[in-house]
């Protein structure tokens, strides 16, 4: 009884099978071709160089663009 459920009309068994393989292939290639992996940043495994061609951005620098500090009355 098994053997005949399997064994019936099996060309067209194989058929759908095939086609419902190339479908999903189809399917999932157009959908990996529109969501591109892009590098996370935080992931890499070496750092970046920093250049030392350009100016040192020390706290001098960034020191006017710090927030001030709740309760801090040196800017008065």
């Amino acid at each position: 009884m098994i053997k005949s459920f399997f064994q019936s009309n099996l060309r067209g068994k194989l058929a759908s099978l095939l086609v419902a393989i190339a479908i999903w292939y189809l399917i999932k290639s157009h959908l990996d071709a529109e969501n591109p992996t892009f590098p996370v940043p935080g992931t890499t495994t070496a750092p970046v160089p920093r250049s030392t061609n350009g100016p040192n951005l020390d706290d001098t620098l960034l020191g006017p663009l710090a927030p001030p500090v709740p309760g801090n009355d040196a800017a008065n």
